[in-house]
């Protein structure tokens, strides 16, 4: 898990952007920021892990992070998105500090809505528009799509745990980078509770309640991202990429990889390198 740092579109007072997926094995860790962010599945599929749940967005179907909460992404199925990412000072600005102090946005209304999917639809086809005219209409938009989400897409904040917890986060951000600089050794739950003097048991139910994943979760999710890099750019067997990343055996690699790729590491070079070519 790490802190992203938003910065603005250009003519924007916020990020928007679309990225097509490339390739289906295509994962983006966990990671957190301020900003609210939203993402619209213009087509293919997007499968969208935070807050212990897993969504699967089909095409012209949005969700909702809320802001500082971790998540962590990946594209099942080939296709686009888009992505709006609000700092979370304009959305308190607009919504009179009502945001995160009275509500939050849900992840999902209970129907698609077709005004917002409208809305959706207008800011993905217009706001890479150099037209001044174009970046009007598509603010406009926004503020519409807003004004819908607020009017029927929103929840009470007023105790919520995930407001309580916002002050673990920076202790959480030392923890996951230990994570990441000690990922390739033989990294146990109990060492790492021990190092930031939490007991074991509370430290694993703490960090499945906090992060939404597992200790080991996370964990392997850091070391298939290293491997999966290695597997690219280098020629190194399927057993030295393994235990290079931190799994102690290559059966452990074969079942992690199989259960977060749905294929075999030695299949997944091979289509890798046939598409390569």
């Amino acid at each position: 898990m790490k802190y992203e740092k938003i910065s603005p579109t250009d003519n924007y007072p916020y990020k928007i952007f679309s990225f097509h997926s490339k390739s289906s094995d295509r994962l983006i860790p966990p990671h957190w920021h301020e900003s609210l962010e939203l993402l619209f599945c213009f087509s293919g599929e997007l499968e969208v892990i935070f807050a212990g749940q897993t969504y699967h967005l089909k095409a012209q179907e949005f969700i909702i992070i809320n802001s500082n909460h971790v998540h962590s992404t990946r594209s099942p199925v080939l296709g686009e998105c888009l992505v709006i990412q609000f700092p979370l000072e304009y959305l308190q600005r607009i919504t009179e500090e009502q945001y995160l102090k009275k509500f939050l946005f849900k992840a999902i209304p209970d129907q698609q809505n077709s005004e917002v999917l409208a809305c959706l639809l207008y800011i993905y086809r217009n706001f890479s528009s150099e037209e001044l005219v174009n970046h009007l209409y598509v603010k406009a938009k926004i503020y519409e799509l807003l004004a819908i989400l607020c009017e029927s897409n929103t929840f009470s904040s007023t105790d919520m745990y995930e407001i309580k917890s916002f002050k673990y986060l920076d202790k959480m951000k030392v923890v996951n980078q230990y994570i990441q600089d000690h990922y390739t050794q033989n990294l146990m739950i109990e060492e790492v509770a021990k190092i930031f003097n939490y007991n074991p048991s509370y430290f694993s139910r703490f960090y499945k309640k906090f992060m939404g994943i597992t200790f080991t979760e996370y964990l392997n999710s850091i070391r298939l991202d290293a491997a999966y890099k290695e597997m690219r750019d280098t020629d190194k067997t399927i057993l030295e990429i393994g235990l290079n990343n931190g799994f102690a055996t290559n059966k452990t690699f074969y079942n992690v990889f199989r259960n977060k790729f749905g294929m075999s590491p030695q299949k997944f070079r091979k289509q890798f390198l046939k598409k390569s070519n």
